[in-house]
């Protein structure tokens, strides 16, 4: 199954707070690398669970090149003509993150979670698209994340326990490449791997960018944060993270 197949179908759950027929045993037996989701219905919230059956470690070698995408780039300003929800301009609190990515800014702007989201602990987002050449658009209206850490992860499970949020990533298909924007919490490092090539990205809490080479993102593309007493755990993909128009 391929990533796109898998964020519908747990786009559609997080959505309706329904399990798809035969969803479960679709994303275990199809998932590449052994790799297992599992959506979880806590007291009628649906909180996503992103498994990983082995953890892909990095490797040495350069971060740039053919084999490995571009070097990371900093968070920069937002655009103007950006709105929220309400349809005024955004306010510097209402964004989550912001980066270039190719010809295009991508900025998150925070949402109200709908009340199951918010009993599971879970954060939201819409994705709004500036091109240097047009109008802003909306990719994304909700984006639920926050809800999930990798099984087993007990750093991610106790970060979340806190209420000091995991952070967020999503990957943008543009031209052909593939960047992946990150944000995490003041005090924290992050640091996205593809195919094993780690891309250190340092602190973002307004969002780094990074373009990695990737065929299916949710499989081959791992976003770490570490916390200043050098506890690791890892940001799980949220549904629908992966952008395409």
């Amino acid at each position: 199954m391929r990533d796109n197949e898998v964020a519908a179908l747990l786009d559609h759950a997080v959505a309706t707070v329904e399990l798809p027929p035969g969803l479960a045993r679709r994303v275990v037996t199809r998932s590449r690398a052994r790799r297992r989701r599992r959506l979880l219905l806590s007291g009628g919230a649906a909180a996503v669970v992103v498994a990983a059956g082995a953890l892909v470690l990095p490797q040495l070698g350069p971060p740039g090149g053919e084999d490995g995408g571009t070097g990371p780039s900093a968070a920069v300003d937002v655009p103007a003509g950006i709105v929220g929800p309400d349809g005024r301009p955004v306010t510097p609190a209402q964004v989550v993150a912001v980066g270039r990515v190719g010809t295009e800014t991508l900025v998150l702007i925070r949402r109200e979670p709908r009340d199951g989201e918010r009993a599971a602990g879970g954060q939201v987002a819409e994705v709004v698209v500036a091109p240097d050449a047009g109008e802003p658009r909306r990719l994304l209206d909700h984006l639920s994340y926050d809800l999930a850490c990798v099984d087993g992860d007990v750093v991610c499970a106790t970060v979340r326990s806190t209420g000091g949020g995991l952070g967020v990533a999503v990957a943008r298909r543009a031209g052909g490449r593939l960047y992946v924007l990150v944000q995490a919490p003041p005090g924290r490092t992050v640091e996205v791997v593809a195919n094993g090539v780690p891309h250190p990205l340092g602190a973002a809490p307004r969002g780094a960018v990074v373009e990695v080479v990737a065929a299916e993102p949710y499989e081959e593309v791992q976003v770490w944060a570490s916390m200043e007493d050098g506890r690791r755990y890892q940001i799980p993909w949220a549904p629908g993270a992966v952008l395409v128009d």
